[in-house]
């Protein structure tokens, strides 16, 4: 695997993969060799559209192979790298000698160590082969996250000198660019996490859904999630600001520092500093120490390391941190058991700045010790100017020694690497691994193929975000106008749709989808979530957020108005702005027709029972509702005559009114007959047909529910379909000559004409 020498160089051990360069990756594959692998397609398909994404040549091809032949594995205190353990064992003093980033282990030499899972995939560039998982759900964008690696290091092959043994701070700023550049190509696969991008911004105060500053920066993975939790909101704006040239700008030239990532603004020159460790080896000669890890925090770091020991908050960068200019720590190693020494020089544009992290290092170094069980003394933090010089007592008389570390300063990463990557002795070798003896690499002809389109939608949605990162248009005017207005429809509908269920659910999709928008808009996390999503990508979001375990989500009086309205508003929203939203609320569907098809013009058909005729047979109305398109689509998936999916039943389009009643006849005394009768309207005889077929089929099943006869009378009268329980079958004539039906295809015509069956509006 990876094993650093003591001069910090990298012999190479079969396949090596270093996370400070392409290393987390997520998907995998089983198949033999020569075998036609059913996943091939979709890994070619895959391959060829991160291509039309990323537009970089594929400059040499890329072995798929199983992750089940993959021999690496995981390092406990340093991640995915895969190290000697005399290395490893390096690495973890070095960073418990600083107080973080360590397993957790007292004086006593009590600690924990779990195991993590096996990472979903991997490409590991040194071989240059994609690992592939196709059991795992949704690999798709596992396959482009990873190889965009392979695209990130075949054309930016300098980004190798972010090792991690060196720089562990100047490694995650890289890796930021290259994980984030990674996830946003990944992401732009899955519609989910399109909406994630949509809403990041690397401003704290700006969007904060996800909230990428609410994280925890303690123990090691501090710097090992770091890229994963800051890259991609800086990888993104790059792409809209720029396209992929920009993310190729950030590749050819990365931040030099996690400052620089989490403060973009305020990027500046980084000190790079190489400590006089021949002096601090002179100063324990009598006790043969030798020199360990030397290696940088960095803000990212100190903010963990704060943050661990409890003086800095978790889900902010303390405001001191911002002056950080540059540092680097050297760990002693010295024969006995917590027996170690350390030295840590870090400089900041302000001696107010290095006062802070002087006196917060020294309210926690005893703690510092404790925690990481290495140390022989407590370590005191020494202001010099704006330099800040932490040591442990037997390094005291070193202080002007490191006071006087060659240190210099980098605006930008080509010319550090010019300089041979101070301040290491060697840089990056271009050619270093590239025909290593042993690597079998099968030439597969993955290249990037010309004419492939991005994944479906990928352009459309760029353009999206674009306008939902517009501020001019991310505000609704007059969003608390439109909230009354949401609410009077409410009381409205309420009062005046009395016994017509269907009507309220479609008034209750626009006024509560409305507000609902309204809402969202005042809400700075949450204002651009409509415009990043399509009106149907809006309506599968809201399902998989409220009704995540529903069994049938789909036609739910619940989820109708919840997710198929809130669809209907962002449409409207979409495309005329406000003025789409209260149109929407001046005239809502009549139906839940109208809203799940809202592309469909069609009149519904109000209902009005003959009362005072039923009388005359002494019959009277307990009582009536409307079922509607969406009441009978429940109907039909309860009993087995509808598909339980999202998929409406095509008869259902023909739908033009119901009515259902339950009748009692009888004098008072007497045994009454009681059924229910059932009208409905059909745009065509033939969709009057099918819906009294299906009927018929779940009547049986039904009746106990729906309080229906087992055997009801159906009769279709051309485009209408009646109902009658037997036992009131006599009333069949009357209704049929005395049921007033009226028909609007506005709600506004309704309204206009009383709200009928109502006598007036209310």
């Amino acid at each position: 695997m990876c094993t650093p020498t003591e001069d910090g160089q990298d012999v190479r051990h079969g396949t090596c993969f270093v996370l400070g360069m392409l290393l987390v990756a997520y998907l995998s594959a089983a198949t033999s060799a020569g075998e036609a692998a059913p996943w091939r397609d979709l890994v070619d398909r895959t391959i060829a559209e991160t291509c039309a994404i990323r537009q970089l040549p594929m400059k040499r091809p890329v072995e798929v192979r199983p992750m089940t032949t993959f021999e690496g594995g995981y390092t406990k205190g340093i991640g995915s790298t895969v190290w000697e353990e005399h290395y490893a064992q390096a690495w973890r003093d070095g960073w418990c000698a600083v107080g973080v980033y360590c397993e957790s282990k007292d004086r006593n030499g009590n600690g924990s160590n779990t195991s993590p899972n096996r990472p979903r995939g991997l490409y590991d560039h040194s071989a240059n082969v994609l690992y592939v998982d196709v059991e795992a759900d949704d690999y798709a964008g596992t396959v482009a996250h990873e190889f965009t690696h392979a695209l990130q290091h075949q054309n930016f092959p300098a980004l190798n000198a972010l090792h991690l043994w060196y720089n562990r701070d100047l490694a995650a700023a890289g890796n930021a660019v290259i994980e984030g550049g990674a996830h946003v190509v990944g992401w732009s696969f899955r519609p989910n996490q399109r909406t994630r991008l949509c809403m990041m911004t690397p401003d704290e105060d700006g969007s904060r859904q996800p909230r990428w500053w609410r994280w925890s920066p303690d123990d090691f993975k501090a710097h090992e999630m770091f890229p994963h939790a800051f890259g991609p909101a800086i990888s993104f704006e790059a792409l809209l600001a720029g396209g992929t040239e920009g993310l190729d700008a950030l590749l050819a030239n990365p931040p030099l520092s996690t400052l620089a990532v989490l403060r973009p603004t305020r990027d500046g020159p980084v000190d790079f500093i190489k400590l006089p460790v021949d002096e601090l080896k002179a100063a324990l000669a009598e006790r043969s120490c030798e020199v360990g890890l030397r290696n940088t925090v960095g803000a990212v770091g100190i903010w963990g390391l704060f943050s661990l020991h409890g003086v800095a908050p978790d889900d902010r960068l303390p405001g001191f941190v911002d002056e950080w200019v540059g540092d680097r720590f050297a760990h002693l190693s010295c024969p006995n058991a917590n027996d170690d020494e350390f030295a840590w020089l870090t400089r900041w544009r302000s001696g107010k700045a290095a006062r802070e992290f002087a006196q917060r290092f020294n309210a926690i170094a005893s703690k510092i010790v404790s925690y990481g069980g290495v140390l022989r003394g407590v370590p005191t933090a020494t202001e010099r100017d704006r330099s800040v010089i932490v040591v442990t007592p037997a390094l005291a008389e070193t202080l002007d020694h490191l006071a006087e570390s060659d240190v210099r300063t980098f605006s930008r990463y080509d010319d550090w690497m010019a300089s041979g990557c101070f301040p290491q002795d060697t840089c990056y070798d271009p050619d270093r691994g590239r025909d290593r003896p042993g690597t079998r690499v099968t030439p597969v002809d993955n290249s990037c193929p010309s004419g492939t389109a991005p994944p479906a939608g990928f352009s459309d949605w760029l353009s999206r975000v674009r306008r939902a990162r517009d501020p001019s248009l991310r505000r609704i005017p007059d969003a608390e106008s439109l909230a009354e207005a949401a609410g009077r429809l409410a009381v409205f509908c309420a009062t005046n749709a009395v016994r017509n269920s269907d009507l309220k659910n479609a008034c209750r999709a626009s006024y509560g989808s409305v507000g609902y928008l309204a809402r969202l808009d005042a809400d700075p996390e949450w204002q651009q979530l409509p415009a990043c999503l399509g009106s149907q990508d809006f309506r599968a979001w809201l399902e998989s957020a409220y009704y995540p375990d529903a069994d049938r989500p789909f036609a739910s009086t619940a989820i109708v108005p919840t997710t198929y309205g809130a669809a209907l508003a962002a449409a409207a929203l979409e495309t005329s702005g406000a003025a789409g939203l209260r149109a929407l609320l001046d005239s809502p569907p009549l139906s839940t027709l109208g809203v799940l098809r809202p592309d469909l013009s069609a009149p519904v058909a109000f209902m009005r029972m003959p009362h005072a005729e039923l009388a005359e047979h002494r019959c009277r109305v307990d009582a009536t509702d409307t079922q509607g398109v969406l009441g009978i689509w429940n109907l039909l998936m309860d009993y087995g005559e509808a598909p339980e999916d999202d998929t409406l039943p095509a008869f259902l389009l023909a739908w033009r009114g119901d009515r259902q009643s339950f009748i009692r006849c009888g004098d008072d005394g007497d045994s009454p007959s009681t059924g229910w009768i059932s009208i409905s309207r059909w745009d065509t005889p033939e969709a009057a047909n099918t819906f009294a077929s299906h009927f018929l089929a779940l009547a049986p099943a039904a009746a106990k529910e729906t309080g229906f006869s087992t055997s009801p009378r159906v009769v279709v009268d051309e485009d209408t379909v009646w109902i009658v329980a037997p036992e009131l079958h006599t009333l069949t004539p009357v209704l049929k000559a005395r049921v007033e039906m009226r028909t609007y295809s506005d709600f506004r015509d309704w309204v206009a004409d009383g709200c009928f069956p109502l006598d007036d509006c209310n």
